[in-house]
């Protein structure tokens, strides 16, 4: 077992503030999406506002480090590389990189009235009404793709509703990511994910299962 100490990251080869080259890199990015680059760009701020500044994270103590080690839930190499992780702003980053894959996928209330033939007064009235399913991000509000289906009766997932009233409360993101997660609950020819599960038939418990089997608070 190595118990040597880590090295702390090297701080002084980070910049906290990127170049202009990889700002516009970024820019370059949004605008390839072809979405509403501005809409984009203030989500994904507001995503690294809500983040606590790296520097702000309290250092772990050498014993609390060298504990770690000997009881092998980390070598002393994976240790230093998850601290230059942290340091760098791994976790951030993914975080901010997951709302930006759920934006991706999801509709703005112009497109989702288009999509189902719906006034903008008919597409407040589903929302309020609990008939579907959306979420409201810099003032702009959105609707997650995965509720919208072209082979099913009113283009929408089969038990919309029920499943929008399971749903109430839970973070959006998470629920995207559950939507399109095959479900050890939902099985027919291998595991389905949430979407293919209700598309082609299913009922309403094995969701239920789901979340009472993840503890969804």
């Amino acid at each position: 077992m190595d118990a040597r100490k880590p090295a702390p990251p090297d701080r002084s080869r980070m910049k906290a503030r990127p170049s202009e080259d990889v700002i516009q890199a970024l820019a370059d990015a949004i605008t390839r999406l072809n979405g509403d680059g501005d809409f984009i760009a203030r989500a994904l701020t507001e995503s690294l506002l809500s983040e606590r500044p790296i520097e702000g994270e309290e250092a772990m103590s050498p014993q609390e480090i060298n504990f770690l080690i000997r009881s092998e839930t980390f070598t002393a190499e994976e240790f230093e590389e998850l601290s230059l992780r942290v340091a760098r702003g791994d976790l951030p980053a993914r975080a901010t990189s997951t709302l930006l894959a759920s934006l991706n996928q999801s509709m703005s209330a112009d497109d989702a009235a288009a999509f189902l033939d719906l006034t903008p007064t008919e597409l407040r009235d589903f929302v309020s009404e609990g008939r579907l399913y959306a979420v409201n991000l810099e003032g702009h509000q959105r609707f997650p793709s995965w509720q919208f289906s072209l082979s099913s009766p009113g283009k929408v997932l089969p038990h919309l509703k029920e499943i929008i009233a399971l749903l109430k409360g839970k973070d959006w993101i998470s629920v995207s990511g559950l939507m399109s997660t095959p479900q050890s609950t939902m099985v027919a020819h291998g595991k389905q994910t949430p979407v293919e599960w209700f598309r082609s038939g299913g009922d309403l418990d094995a969701l239920e299962q789901t979340l009472q089997a993840q503890k969804w608070r």
